[in-house]
């Protein structure tokens, strides 16, 4: 399957009624966006603008025009990640394979706006964990926690598992190296020697 047929999968949230974009579409512009650079939904309604024709023509848009700045914000904020996520991942996982002795990166960076509690000492924000490919530049799976439910260690570790990634070479945050933690060093073991 490509990955317009993943997309397809996914539960449109928005009802029918005035719908002039199916959500596949919308994603495809918001993707091919993203590709480009852009990244905020009003950057994201100029790249489709600048490519309306082509893009009207590559994806059969029946309404002669590209989706609002409107349009594009409502997927963005309302989409849901896990659906999003998983018809990525699997796209990703046909489409990439990994060799013998890869390199593997796995790192987790917040995402810019999703801070609560700015006066608090332990403030809650929404981090994403990607699986990268180092030869193909190329991100393979990812996982959206927040860190006042959940760590990254753990998040890693079930992304490792979910891979079965074997003979590679995975490259972490020194976050994962805990020295004086026994049980810790011997999870990591039991995981790694599967890999």
């Amino acid at each position: 399957m490509n990955l317009v047929e993943h997309l397809n999968h996914i539960t449109d949230f928005r009802r029918k009624q005035g719908q002039r974009f199916d959500l596949t579409t919308v994603l495809l512009i918001i993707i091919m966006g993203v590709m480009s650079g852009r990244y905020g939904y009003r950057e994201l309604y100029s790249f489709a603008k600048a490519n309306e024709k082509e893009l009207i023509r590559c994806l059969k848009i029946r309404h002669r025009k590209t989706p609002s700045h409107v349009t594009i914000r409502e997927v963005i904020m309302n989409i849901d990640f896990d659906s999003l996520n998983g018809a990525f991942c699997q796209w990703a996982s046909a489409y990439v394979s990994i060799e013998k002795n890869e390199w593997i990166s796995i790192d987790a960076k917040a995402i810019r706006s999703t801070v609560e509690n700015y006066n608090d000492s332990y403030q809650n924000f929404v981090s994403l964990v990607s699986v990268f490919t180092q030869k193909r530049g190329q991100v393979i799976k990812a996982s959206a926690f927040e860190n006042k439910k959940t760590s990254e260690i753990s998040v890693v570790r079930q992304l490792i598992e979910v891979l079965d990634l074997k003979d590679v070479i995975i490259t972490l945050d020194a976050l994962h190296c805990k020295k004086n933690s026994k049980s810790h060093n011997k999870q990591w073991k039991q995981l790694f020697s599967k890999t």
